[in-house]
């Protein structure tokens, strides 16, 4: 089973106009349309297949406000990887962090860093707690989406007057 998302998290209430969906407390995930899906090119940076200046902008913004994450997954059937990064008072703070699971003498790109559980490693950062013998990826509940079309959905049905 696939699972591919990416988008920012913030350990803060979001209130602006960008889609999004209540992950628990004040934790709110924002995802973005995947590059392959976009009517024109825009170029993403590296190590990230999804992450662009535009969304980086977005993150640094929103990081005045709280801590946020970017994360971004993509497995296939088990193997994969996942990227993440945090951000705070405009400035990042730790990342980007890699993680490759299932896949042997994986290529690291340059800039990341390897870790474990990349996206847990984040998560904590901004102050994701563990819950009923979950990981902090499940405590927030993102192991509910499977790809951002998901996301998109939710964020649909909660809101129908913004499409």
């Amino acid at each position: 089973m696939a699972h591919h998302i990416n988008g920012i998290i913030t350990s803060f209430k979001y209130v602006g106009n960008l889609p999004n969906v209540i992950l628990v407390g004040n934790y709110h995930l924002i995802p973005f349309t995947n590059i392959s899906e976009r009517n024109y090119f825009e170029s993403t940076l590296p190590p990230y297949s999804e992450f662009t200046k535009e969304i980086r902008k977005t993150l640094k913004d929103l990081s005045f406000k709280g801590k946020c994450a970017y994360i971004e997954t993509d497995y296939f059937g088990g193997p994969g990887k996942q990227l993440a990064e945090a951000w705070h008072h405009g400035e990042k703070i730790i990342g980007p962090l890699i993680s490759f699971d299932g896949i042997n003498n994986p290529k690291i790109p340059a800039g990341a860093d390897i870790t474990k559980n990349a996206i847990n490693e984040i998560l904590k950062t901004i102050g994701v707690y563990c819950h009923d013998e979950k990981d902090e990826f499940d405590s927030v509940r993102l192991g509910w989406y499977r790809s951002n079309d998901e996301i998109f959905e939710e964020f649909k049905q909660s809101n129908p007057n913004r499409q």
